[in-house]
């Protein structure tokens, strides 16, 4: 087990794709594909959700990303599912800031900005935490995104 393997538990035992030697180079390729993706989703959402209402782009935006983050039969589903989760996750970051400075008053806009910023910090910790505790990438997608879900749902 090393830690450029990724195995899909979802799916038959023997499909695993072992991302070694010559392979490698997919592992970053993924990463970059997010990176991407963030750029793109931070560019494109603030004007959609000026348009649409933050509301509305928001929750489709929650309910996009969960439906790409859990299922991925091959790597090439995978790689440009993370694609289309970096435009949601970029952008759901600038809609979710701007939705919290929006409920509250003036005064607590600096104490608002630095919670949401706050709680980036604090999710970064608990998955470093999630990825120790469960090895399995799926359990962990699956793992690190129920809160989400209980966030989508208590948003409707």
């Amino acid at each position: 087990e090393g830690p450029h393997k990724l195995s899909l538990c979802f799916a038959p035992s023997g499909n695993t794709w072992y991302l070694i030697e010559q392979e490698a180079y997919k592992v970053s390729l993924a990463s970059s594909l997010f990176f991407a993706g963030l750029l793109i989703g931070n560019v494109t959402f603030g004007p959609l959700s000026d348009k649409l209402g933050r509301k509305p782009v928001y929750i489709s935006g929650k309910i996009v990303e969960r439906l790409f983050l859990t299922f991925a039969p091959s790597y090439d589903i995978f790689a440009v599912s993370r694609f289309f989760v970096g435009i949601v996750n970029g952008g759901m970051a600038l809609v979710s800031f701007v939705l919290t400075q929006e409920y509250v008053g003036k005064s607590f806009w600096s104490f608002t900005g630095s919670l949401t910023n706050l709680t980036f910090a604090v999710g970064i910790a608990v998955y470093a935490f999630l990825g120790y505790c469960v090895r399995e990438w799926r359990y962990l997608a699956l793992v690190s995104n129920t809160p989400g879900v209980i966030f989508l749902l208590l948003s409707l």
